[in-house]
């Protein structure tokens, strides 16, 4: 699946996006997927805190999720 794999993509590839084109349910798309960093300290304390955070260590800079995007390709 594009998205794990993009998500993994961003958190090893510091700086850079991951593309790609995916069939879900029978549908193409072109798949994008952006680092969410860790910008501020509001948001480190927060995600460390929360009771669903799959870490307690984040620091500022970290990736602590992704934005994905998908749109669909043809009609």
């Amino acid at each position: 699946m594009s998205e794990t794999a993009g998500l993994r993509f961003v958190e090893e590839n510091d700086g850079q996006n991951f593309y790609a084109e995916e069939t879900l349910g029978g549908q193409r798309f072109f798949t994008a997927v952006y680092a969410d960093e860790a910008i501020y300290p509001a948001c480190v304390s927060c995600h460390n805190e929360h009771k669903d955070s799959p870490r307690d260590d984040f620091e500022l800079g970290a990736v602590m999720g992704g934005v994905v995007i998908r749109i669909p390709i043809g009609g």
